[in-house]
Order: C-alpha cells, then sequence, then structure tokens
C-alpha cells in the first residue's frame, strides 16, 4: 500500500465550478445554484490576484468570462472586481462578480459544504498560490471540520501544500498522461488521484485503488457515464449538473 496520507472520503459526486451546466461557472451564482441541488463537495478553481488575494477563476487570461484581452495576474483584487462575471453565460446573471477565496469559504462554512480546491495557478505563481491559500485557511477554516481537499494539476503547488498543511489531503490531477502517476502520489502524500473520465477502466480503477487512492473523475455531464464510471468503481463523479447525477448515483 502507498503512502497515502491524510486518508478522505469523497463524495459520489462533487460540483464542478458550483452548479456549472446551469450557471457561470466559479461565481456565488453558481455556488448557490449547486447548494440548491443537494451537494455537500464543490469543486472550484483558485489563483491570485496581482496583489496576492486568493480568488475564484479558472482561465490564466480574462477573455474568456469577462471580455477582457489581459492575464488575471496582472489585477489587482479591487479591479479585478469591476469586471463583468455573469453576462457571458446569461445576461440575466449581468453584475456577477469575480469571488475571492475567502467570501467562497464563508459560504462554505455557514452552509456546511466541503470544498474541493483546485490550485490553479498563474504561470510562475505555482508556490506562492499554495502558500496564500494555505494561509487563509489557516485563519478561516474552523478546527473542528474536516480538512478541505487541495487538488492540482501543478506538482509544485501540491508540494508546498505537503510541507506546510500537510494534514490536509491532497488529490492528484491527470488528465490524459498518466506516466509517473505512482511515482508523483507518493510523493506528494497524495490521497486520491483525479482522472479525466475518458482515461478510467476497471483495470486502471482497481490499480489505483490497490495503490491505496480515493479515485475521481472530471467532468462527467451524461448521467449514464457517470453511472457506469461508479460501477467500474470510481468513487467521485465531479460535474457540471450535479442534480441530475446526485438524483441517479446518490450523493
Amino acid at each position: 500500500m502507498a503512502n497515502a496520507t491524510p486518508l478522505v472520503k469523497l463524495p459520489r459526486v462533487q460540483a464542478h465550478r458550483g452548479a456549472k451546466g446551469v450557471r457561470p461557472e466559479n461565481t456565488m451564482a453558481s455556488l448557490r445554484e449547486a447548494l440548491d441541488q443537494g451537494v455537500r463537495w464543490t469543486e472550484f478553481d483558485v489563483k491570485l490576484s496581482k496583489d496576492g488575494v486568493p480568488i475564484i477563476y479558472h482561465d490564466q487570461d480574462l477573455k474568456r468570462t469577462s471580455g477582457i484581452d489581459a492575464l488575471v495576474k496582472n489585477h489587482s483584487f479591487a479591479k479585478l472586481r469591476e469586471f463583468e462575471a455573469g453576462a457571458w453565460f446569461d445576461e440575466k446573471y449581468h453584475g456577477e462578480k469575480i469571488p475571492s477565496l475567502e467570501e467562497f469559504l464563508l459560504f462554505h462554512i455557514e452552509h456546511n459544504l466541503h470544498p474541493n480546491i483546485e490550485l490553479k495557478p498563474s504561470d510562475g505563481e505555482e508556490a506562492e498560490t499554495a502558500r496564500k491559500v494555505v494561509e487563509l485557511l489557516d485563519k478561516l477554516w474552523p478546527k473542528n471540520r474536516d480538512k478541505p481537499l487541495f487538488s492540482s494539476f501543478k506538482l509544485k503547488s501540491l508540494e508546498v501544500v505537503r510541507d506546510l498543511a500537510p494534514d490536509h489531503p491532497r488529490g492528484l490531477l491527470l488528465y490524459d498522461d498518466i506516466t509517473g502517476w505512482q511515482e508523483n502520489a507518493k510523493r506528494l502524500e497524495c490521497s486520491a488521484i483525479h482522472l479525466w473520465h475518458k482515461m478510467y477502466t476497471p483495470e486502471l480503477v482497481k490499480e489505483i485503488k490497490q495503490a491505496g487512492y480515493a479515485t475521481a473523475t472530471y467532468t462527467v455531464n451524461e448521467v449514464d457515464r457517470g453511472v457506469e464510471l461508479v460501477d467500474m468503481g470510481v468513487d467521485s463523479i465531479i460535474t457540471d449538473f450535479p442534480g441530475d447525477m446526485i438524483a441517479a448515483i446518490g450523493d
């Protein structure tokens, strides 16, 4: 068995960037909708503003969801708050703001939600992003609650979390290249493997579990595929439509 510590019990369903299928991703509107759809866990992306504030945002640049042809890391948090974050999805969400991680965490604490914090650093900020997020969690997260899960594609970010917050579980994110996954997961003392759903086979699920890791997968929006993956032995489905998935496979 691998030294997969600390252990984590993943839920059947995690809401991807909130309820991304029906609300603008990584916004308070999306987070509120995920809660309304019955989730217990959410997954969302964190990077830093120019002045080091952890914010909820996926892309390196602001073009897709805010219409600004500029990098996130080049703007202060105050400036980022001036940009539109909802109208791109539907005009009725005009006025949605880019949230801070603090805002997201306080909502999770109030409503008893559990976060899967994907460290999604801007280029060159892999270590600093992890440090800032750990610092904020140390200040905000209740000591009597289970520790939030960190996940990332960035090995450096997970390395910093391992060193600064070893009691937080870690998930190694992988896409379509799983070369060296066991070596990296062991070195980073991960608890879970989060793999693109098209890469999973029954044999691979078995291999990962026998090595001592929980299994999660993204982004699964077809209920039939979610059922298939759970039947295969995958522990946790990350989806844009959490309510539909919960109805099909439970929570």
